[in-house]
């Protein structure tokens, strides 16, 4: 199992929070601001899969246990 992988299975049950991607549609403005919920294996590995394909296509995409955690990386990018 990859690091990845085992950080968002360690995380189902909890809130996870996301970098901003630029994008400004409600959905993302939401999902930024309110975090995104891992309630079980199957969103783990969605959210997984989607941070790696975000990576592959040049997107830097990244999941954060904490608000201060994503600010700190989003001000190192």
């Amino acid at each position: 199992m990859s690091e990845r992988e085992n950080w968002f299975n360690d995380r189902i049950g909890k809130l996870v929070y996301r970098n901003k991607l630029g994008c400004d549609c409600e959905t993302c403005k939401r999902l930024y601001c309110d975090g995104v919920f891992i309630g079980d294996k199957q969103d783990a590995d969605y959210l997984r899969m989607t941070e790696a394909e975000f990576n592959i296509e040049g997107t830097p995409l990244r999941y954060f246990d904490t608000i201060e955690e994503r600010d700190k990386y989003e001000s190192e990018l």
